[in-house]
């Protein structure tokens, strides 16, 4: 028989295969639990209830702790997204227009969440991730690809007038949580209605909105206006 040796025992590839697709199911049921309820609200004992495993210990054995599970679900998203990103950003690298650099950062997201069918959980459980301050210095859980994001920023600021430097980084933090809510409120949308969201134009608009904050051009005040 397949998968058993001569004394009858498991074969270890049998044994390796199971333990990972069960791995996988753990990642994918707290991805969702998470997404819905928000990460305060999940334990690790309703996440392997949840999951159907028998064992309480079932999510330290085969993921490790809190932080460990939150660090591979962010992973198998960002990595795909990464990559699509590093293809843009390489491809627009000459461009003069901001629109393409815009572009190059946000497009990679939403097709990542398009190819992902609905319902999907991500984009929500993303927007918890960047919200939690328990996690603002825990290692390997941003969920923005750091270098192809620092490279495509920066040439985006190439075409535009030059902001202040407290100015510029306030438009990118508004830009960066443009994106990643708007997409969790569409995925939530999607999820609730049972119709996919439309991620091309999703992305399109959000591309556009954008680069129209990003390159806005500044406009002086005084303190008679400020008050």
């Amino acid at each position: 028989m397949a998968g058993t040796s001569v004394t009858g025992t498991s074969e270890p590839g049998s044994r390796r295969e199971q333990a990972e697709a069960t791995r996988e199911l753990l990642l994918h049921t707290a991805e969702r639990l998470f997404a819905e309820r928000g990460l305060a609200q999940v334990s690790n004992r309703q996440i392997v209830e949840a999951a159907g495993q028998a064992n309480n210990s079932a999510l330290a054995y085969h993921v490790g702790t809190r932080e460990d599970l939150i660090r591979a679900i962010t992973r198998s998203h960002v990595e795909p997204i990464a990559a699509r990103a590093q293809e843009r950003v390489a491809a627009v690298r000459r461009s003069k227009r901001p629109r393409d650099h815009v572009a190059s950062l946000v497009l990679p997201y939403t097709e990542h969440l398009a190819s992902l069918g609905n319902p999907s959980w991500c984009a929500r459980f993303l927007a918890q991730v960047v919200t939690d301050p328990a996690l603002l210095d825990v290692e390997g859980v941003e969920p923005v690809p750091a270098v192809e994001f620092v490279e495509g920023t920066a040439a985006v600021w190439a075409h535009v007038t030059p902001l202040p430097a407290a100015e510029s980084a306030l438009r990118s933090q508004t830009a960066r949580v443009a994106v990643i809510h708007t997409c969790a409120e569409q995925e939530r949308l999607a999820a609730a209605t049972g119709v996919p969201a439309d991620w091309a134009l999703v992305g399109e608009a959000l591309t556009d909105a954008l680069t129209g904050l990003l390159t806005a051009p500044r406009v002086p005040t005084t303190r008679k206006d400020r008050r």
